[in-house]
């Protein structure tokens, strides 16, 4: 019975509820700072039979803050996930934890998480949902975390792993008066390669003003855009953690839509900007060598990048 009470949390859809419920309670004052992304991702993923997948799919909801009527939905679809008591008293410190993580509970935080606790407390449906999941305990156990029809934001959930920069660039531009002239094709396109760009500067782990002046120019030279979209795309670019950008889908969706004449153009500017700070690390030129495989960069292609790396930076072959 204490082994079954222990396990009884241990199925998808409560822990992906709860999972959503957390990032709620963190987006509910408007912003998501380090602390309780870190908060986040460590309470996550230690939740019972939560997987890597359900991690990468959460991330939809920790891309940009979450409106009050999906904070609503969200809030529902948990209390439907509760069927025992512990379960309740297993979110409710894992919340406390989560809006705690930032130094402090303000008042918006803290009606949030009370009005949570209020749709868990024990009543008469507390009970009869304690009935059913010893009732029907397999069923439960065997929902999908993930249900096929989509609604929501979770409809975009593909889009957003092919091209994260695109999608968050699209949610941006709403709430800005910007003209964009290039069609989405082209656009989508733009935005791989500002990941890519975006994702070798930092590599060193250390961005200086140079490298995001040439970004800038090289996205507005290159790729032909102006000012004010080049720099939204470019603020999107490094907005995104380099850690959650799997490199070989980035590169290989841009392979797959460019022409071998415009990824030599592409990559020669990506060369170019590891020179700008006038140090050129071995980690970095492995970083481009990866980026050149993917891309099917020729050998002589990539042999003229290197020289010109080595002849700006006057670093020795």
């Amino acid at each position: 019975m204490q082994e079954e009470k222990k396990n009884s949390a241990n199925f998808p859809a409560f822990n992906v509820a709860l999972g959503k419920t957390l990032i709620a309670a963190a987006w509910v004052d408007g912003e998501l700072n380090q602390q309780e992304m870190a908060c986040l991702k460590k309470i996550i993923l230690q939740l019972p039979g939560i997987t890597f997948d359900d991690w990468r799919k959460l991330k939809i909801y920790l891309a940009y803050p979450l409106t009050k009527p999906e904070q609503v939905k969200v809030a529902e679809r948990f209390a439907e996930q509760v069927y025992l008591k512990h379960h309740r008293q297993n979110a409710w410190e894992s919340m406390l934890a989560v809006i705690r993580a930032d130094g402090g509970v303000n008042l918006e935080e803290k009606k949030f998480a009370e009005e949570i606790d209020l749709a868990l407390s024990d009543n008469a449906e507390s009970f009869l949902r304690t009935l059913k999941f010893y009732f029907f305990k397999h069923s439960i156990f065997n929902q999908e975390a993930w249900p096929e029809e989509q609604t929501g934001r979770e409809k975009f959930i593909h889009e957003f792993f092919d091209n994260p920069v695109y999608f968050l660039f699209r949610k941006a531009i709403l709430n800005k008066d910007i003209s964009v002239v290039q069609s989405k094709p082209e656009l989508q396109k733009i935005c791989l390669f500002s990941a890519l760009l975006a994702w070798l500067a930092k590599v060193d782990d250390k961005i200086n003003f140079p490298e995001l002046k040439q970004i800038r120019a090289i996205l507005k030279k290159t790729c032909g855009l102006s000012d004010e979209v080049a720099k939204c795309i470019q603020e999107v670019s490094f907005s995104i953690d380099a850690n959650d950008l799997e490199l070989s889908e980035v590169v290989t969706s841009l392979r797959e839509v460019t022409h071998r004449y415009e990824r030599n153009d592409l990559f020669h500017a990506l060369s170019r900007l590891l020179v700008i700070d006038g140090e050129v690390t071995d980690e970095e030129l492995e970083s481009l060598r990866t980026i050149a495989l993917y891309l099917e960069i020729s050998q002589e292609v990539w042999i003229d990048a290197i020289k010109e790396i080595f002849a700006k930076s006057g670093r020795h072959q």
